[in-house]
């Protein structure tokens, strides 16, 4: 991660602001706590990163479905904020699976695919019991 961190700095980014704005450019328009839950932290650390980004330039809050919300939209200096980061992340990708051939790049795919998998089902476990619990 440090490498990837040395690689954005230049755009005035972290990876985890890196990825709100990716996140945020495939899902226009989303909420606060719906950015939240994707990149897993708390509201006041969504809060803090929405604020720096709308410091920067690269995004703005609209109204969002109801008063309480927010509506997520990169800005255009967002959207080339968004290519340069997936340049960026690319690049780093590339020198950071080098040692692997492509078989092995495309085994650690699928594994990575299969904990992707496991742990989306152990989430909706985890909201059927919180569900439960509340009915």
């Amino acid at each position: 991660m440090a490498a990837l961190a040395e690689r954005l700095a230049p755009l005035g980014v972290t990876p985890a602001r890196a990825t709100a704005v990716v996140y945020i450019a495939l899902h226009e328009g989303c909420d606060q706590i719906t950015l939240g839950r994707a990149l897993g932290v708390n509201r006041a650390s969504t809060m803090k990163a929405v604020d720096e980004l709308e410091a920067l330039g690269v995004l703005e809050r609209r109204p969002g479905r109801d008063r309480r919300t927010n509506a997520l939209h990169l800005t255009p200096a967002g959207a080339a904020l968004r290519h340069q980061v997936e340049a960026v992340t690319r690049e780093h990708d590339i020198a950071a699976f080098a040692p692997l051939d492509p078989a092995e790049r495309a085994q650690l795919g699928r594994l990575l695919a299969k904990l992707r998998l496991n742990d989306d089902a152990a989430d909706q476990g985890d909201a059927a019991i919180a569900a439960s619990k509340e009915g």
